[in-house]
């Protein structure tokens, strides 16, 4: 079982009473899951009724949580309310909270999916942002490409340079960098060397204008 440790602490065992305290007040329609940040790519440390989205330990973050992850890191630490849907058409409602060290640095993100599948509450239309609830970070990563190639109109080896640096931009903001292997798979799939992937984040990150955290004035 992966109980990563994390400033002399483990994720799991402590913020698993509480995952065990909301699961037990929402009952089986509620998924809660407990991610260990520090694995972005294999992040799920502690998960309740992991039925709902299919999902078990040693799973990745969610594309949206490579995005909440990467705000977490900007100060935001709530997604707030917002619905989703699974591969398997189950509507969900949904929210998450990142979870502070001693040192009040990012440690873990805690998650919670409500089944609403059927229900009055059931509201999706269409708009909602895509989340995918995936089993490993290559898929998530897969995805982000295809959807960056789609905007496009081309497979994504075959875009420009110009067009693979907005695509590397793109996928630096949306987090997914952080994710084990990801300049591999990524230059692999873009026909580009790695050194070349690095160039292309490290221009993207230098003209990416600094955010304040909330500890900063």
């Amino acid at each position: 079982m992966h109980t990563a440790r994390r400033g002399g602490f483990s994720v799991r065992e402590r913020w698993k009473v509480l995952a065990d305290c909301i699961a037990d007040l929402l009952g089986p329609r509620a998924e809660v899951v407990l991610h260990d940040v520090r694995h972005p790519d294999r992040s799920i440390v502690y998960i309740r009724n992991g039925h709902v989205t299919g999902r078990e330990v040693g799973a990745p973050l969610t594309d949206l949580g490579f995005l909440m992850l990467r705000d977490a890191k900007r100060g935001k630490d709530e997604s707030g309310v917002y619905h989703s849907r699974t591969s398997a058409g189950k509507d969900l409602e949904c929210n998450a909270l990142v979870l502070r060290d001693d040192q009040n640095a990012v440690a873990a993100i805690l998650c919670i999916n409500l089944d609403i599948t059927g229900t009055s509450a059931s509201t999706l239309d269409g708009h909602e942002p895509p989340e995918h609830y995936y089993t490993n970070a290559s898929q998530v990563i897969d995805s982000v490409i295809s959807e960056a190639g789609r905007s496009a109109s081309l497979p994504a080896i075959e875009l420009a340079s110009s067009e693979k640096m907005q695509v590397i931009g793109s996928l630096y903001r949306k987090g997914v960098f952080l994710a084990r292997g990801a300049v591999r798979q990524v230059s692999s799939q873009l026909g580009m060397a790695p050194s070349t992937v690095y160039k292309y984040i490290q221009n993207t990150r230098s003209s990416t204008p600094k955010v304040r955290t909330r500890n900063e004035k």
